[in-house]
């Protein structure tokens, strides 16, 4: 499963330009806990949260000797963590929850080249962690039926891990059948393989 089939698209951003106090009043309207920044032309420049609001806010708290006696900054600019990390829309959510973990992110933006297309939160990768195995399996047959019916495909899932196993010879559909697979909810990586070599009487 990709990270575009799992982010918010509708991405509520701010402007370096913007105000922290616009900034603390949109995160507190829509409990949020981070905003991308973006520039005019939609490109991510870093994100604001909830941490660098109150480091601005109480600067001698931040360890930073630098830091203490300063006043506040007044706009995002200064404020903002940037560069901010951010998952291609192409990775798969393994890569994201390595982010989210090893940067210690709860919202995750996620790029197309430079351009911000959305986000993915902690909320949202426990959501597609939460579907059983049994529920994905049942969703990845149901995709592949426009590949020669379920009767072609043997389906086995752990831990959202699926190995799809094509139980014709024809090889041209299983690219396909690989794509339909990874974008079924919960899918975590999935593997297509072709039929099991066949054992004759000669053989056994």
């Amino acid at each position: 499963m990709r990270a575009r089939e799992i982010m918010t698209k509708s991405v509520l951003t701010v402007l370096p330009t913007a105000t922290v106090g616009k900034a603390s009043e949109m995160l507190t309207y829509r409990g949020f806990s981070a905003l991308p920044v973006v520039d005019a032309q939609g490109t991510l420049v870093g994100i604001v949260t909830e941490a660098d609001l109150i480091r601005n806010r109480f600067p001698e708290q931040s360890g930073d000797p630098a830091a203490v006696g300063q006043s506040p900054a007044r706009i995002v600019a200064d404020v903002m963590t940037a560069p901010a990390v951010a998952v291609s829309h192409d990775a798969e959510i393994s890569v994201l929850a390595r982010v989210m973990l090893g940067e210690h992110r709860r919202c995750v933006p996620i790029v197309d080249g430079t351009r911000l297309v959305g986000v993915v939160t902690r909320r949202d990768m426990v959501r597609v962690l939460s579907r059983t195995d049994e529920e994905i399996a049942a969703d990845v047959r149901k995709h592949l039926q426009v590949l020669g019916g379920q009767a072609r495909w043997s389906v086995q899932v752990t831990d959202g891990e699926v190995i799809v196993r094509d139980l014709f010879e024809e090889a041209s559909d299983r690219p396909v059948a690989q794509v339909l697979t990874e974008a079924v909810p919960g899918v975590i990586r999935a593997s297509v393989q072709a039929p099991e070599p066949r054992v004759t009487p000669a053989q056994a």
